[in-house]
């Protein structure tokens, strides 16, 4: 699962990707760090800008009844 938020940051938009993990590795530090640079790429690459990704515990995020809330809008409307 993840979520994505989106914020603003001194008057810029950036986006913090909330990742899942299946397995717990925490231990693995190098592993996590490589994880977490892998996905960033792949989203930069995606989508043309570089996102902040966290990876959080198993079941930590938000579950909702129905779909899934997977967008996180808190930016400043002007």
């Amino acid at each position: 699962d993840y979520l994505i938020t989106l914020e603003t940051f001194e008057d810029n938009d950036g986006m913090t990707v909330e990742v899942e993990l299946k397995d717990m590795f925490i231990d693995d530090y190098s592993r996590l760090q490589a994880l977490e640079k892998e996905i960033t790429r792949r989203l930069r690459d995606e989508i043309l800008i570089t996102p902040k990704v966290r990876l959080v515990p198993k079941n930590s995020l938000p579950k909702s009844e129905g779909k899934a809330v997977r967008v996180k809008d808190l930016r400043k409307k002007y």
